[in-house]
């Protein structure tokens, strides 16, 4: 099935980089390849339990897909989420996103939790030397994105810090109707 085209200003989902299961790099990437209209955020999903069920999503062969995290890109004056891993559509405008992304779920799963963090507070803060994407022996579990990793030595591995709610390392934490909310920035 066909993708819609981008809005204008957006490069079409082909031109960007990804690497299926690391969001949070393909995120990255998507933010600071400057092929983007106006200056974007990230937006870390998850809760306490480490447990987002999500519709639509490109790993999915059945619906839901539960995530222990997700990352999408937002742009804030746009109210467009940019999501790389959506089946269907690249972008979507952010209430449309929400409905499509998550539904009721069967048995139900914890609400998902928002850190929206502008591309200034990530560049400043984020770091990730991937090891959350190997196993005990130091073993790749999916395949590495050929690009490197977005890691800072002086900052160490941050990620975590991001998934966690109560860490006020970047950016704010809301649920979904705060993200509703959420000023254009």
């Amino acid at each position: 099935m066909p993708h819609p085209p981008p809005p204008p200003g957006l490069p079409p989902r082909e031109a960007c980089a990804w690497q299926p299961f690391f969001c949070d790099a393909n995120v990255w990437r998507l933010l600071t390849d400057g092929g983007l209209p106006e200056p974007g955020a990230a937006v870390f999903l998850t809760n306490r339990e480490r447990r987002v069920a999500m519709w639509g999503q490109r790993a999915a062969a059945v619906d839901p897909i539960v995530w222990d995290y997700h990352v999408v890109g937002l742009l804030p004056r746009a109210r467009l989420v940019l999501d790389l891993d959506d089946r269907t559509a690249f972008a979507r405008p952010l209430a449309a996103w929400l409905a499509h992304a998550f539904r009721p779920a069967a048995p139900p799963s914890p609400a998902p939790r928002f850190r929206v963090v502008p591309l200034a507070q990530l560049l400043a803060t984020f770091s990730s030397d991937r090891s959350h994407m190997r196993d005990a022996a130091g073993v790749a579990l999916q395949p590495f994105p050929p690009w490197p990793a977005p890691f800072r030595a002086e900052l160490g591995h941050t990620l975590p810090r991001f998934l966690d709610p109560d860490d006020r390392i970047a950016g704010v934490v809301t649920d979904r109707d705060g993200l509703l909310r959420l000023p254009p920035t």
